[in-house]
């Protein structure tokens, strides 16, 4: 492969991530702005119509969608992180490992400070699988990644455990805590949700388990085998494929909807998140390998650099217009206004982005990480920069 080809497909990747960051906002505004704390019953009470079916999309189209995606992004980018590295015994050891103890201690202070609903001490976890993955063959790698995920539903049916739903699901109260001015009682209730929620969840957060280890592997194998360059060369048909992936995975979760799958073959359908994500990974892939679309690669990419960054200043921003201490509209907003606040946000971490990376080599967070990571601290200022 050039060392052109190269950067593009880097610049793609980017892109992508910054994509799937804007789902993982959307998903993560809905719960700070309260809306996910009530019940259907409430909501059906109090949302006017046009909410009540933009609810219901956003449900079908990114709930879980966005998290499958964001995975196998991770998995993508840990292999361009062992290219970089090389094959030294490091890169492949203590080095990595270090990486993810941090991305843990990260996922920590977000789920007490920021928002509980944390998904990086997840990712730090389950990423201990892809060090040792990277040892073996691309096939079985794949074969492996398959596995797990087709595991996830089995898994399901042995445990006995509660199917999958959404969480928090009506826990109103809530509402009046992260209201408060009080921003002890907000630390204090993150703490209390991010311990007690994994009990009322044990059907999502296991299946979950399977899944999102399933599309760190297949990450892992897609970057590995040069699956993205195959993409870009057969655009209309993987179009073709990611649209058809989409309309199955809706399919999946109507049906889940009016005849919940609870054994055999059935649970399959709870499988409707990787459906989507493949779907979104192949129309994306399309979509930003396009000649044309060299300009929104570079409008996405420097968000997608500092993915991390973006992900906890969302939270940070969440707070600051939904709970007591800043803006105080949690419970206030209806589903699209909630939407328009998810897309400003967006926007603003887009523009920063932008502003940031005029100056410097790596995101705020990014830095820390890399630093914490590598046991010392690392240039931050471009080297054009430097005076």
């Amino acid at each position: 492969m050039t060392r052109a080809s190269r950067r593009r497909r880097n610049t793609l990747i980017d892109s992508m991530r910054a994509l799937a960051l804007g789902g993982v906002v959307i998903v993560n505004m809905l719960t700070l702005s309260g809306l996910a704390y009530i019940t259907p019953d409430t909501r059906a009470e109090t949302l006017g119509a046009m909410d009540l079916a933009l609810w219901r999309l956003l449900s079908l189209f990114l709930e879980n969608n966005a998290l499958a995606v964001f995975s196998f992004l991770f998995g993508f980018s840990f292999s361009l992180l062992l290219q970089r590295q090389g094959n030294t015994p490091d890169s492949r050891g203590s080095m990595i490992l270090r990486r993810l103890i941090v991305l843990w201690g990260i996922g920590l202070f977000n789920a007490v400070f920021l928002f509980w609903a944390d998904i990086l001490m997840t990712y730090a976890l389950l990423g201990l699988v892809l060090p040792l993955a990277a040892r073996l063959p691309l096939r079985m790698i794949a074969t492996l990644g398959c596995t797990l995920i087709m595991a996830g539903p089995v898994a399901l049916m042995l445990s006995g455990v509660p199917l999958p739903s959404a969480v928090p699901m009506g826990i109103e109260e809530s509402i009046p805590v992260f209201a408060s001015q009080s921003y002890r009682l907000v630390l204090e209730h993150n703490v209390v949700m991010a311990t007690t929620a994994p009990a009322n969840a044990a059907g999502l957060i296991l299946l979950r388990f399977f899944v999102l280890s399933g599309m760190f592997l297949l990450g892992l194998a897609a970057s590995r085998s040069g699956m993205l360059e195959q993409v870009l060369s057969a655009p209309r048909v993987c179009a073709k494929l990611g649209a058809g992936l989409i309309l199955a995975s809706v399919g999946m979760q109507l049906f889940q909807g009016t005849e919940p799958p609870r054994y055999g073959v059935m649970l399959l359908l709870h499988l409707d998140m990787v459906v989507m994500a493949f779907g979104y990974l192949l129309l994306g892939s399309v979509m930003l390998g396009h000649p044309h679309a060299v300009r929104l690669r570079q409008v996405l990419a420097p968000l997608g650099r500092m993915s991390l960054t973006g992900y906890l200043m969302s939270a940070a921003l969440g707070q600051a217009v939904f709970y007591g201490w800043g803006l105080a509209l949690i419970g206030q907003l209806g589903v699209g206004s909630v939407l328009a606040v998810a897309l400003c946000i967006y926007t603003l971490l887009l523009a920063f982005a932008h502003l940031w990376f005029s100056r410097y080599l790596f995101g705020p967070w990014e830095w820390l990480w890399r630093s914490l990571s590598e046991l010392r601290p690392q240039p931050l200022l471009r080297p054009d920069m430097v005076s």
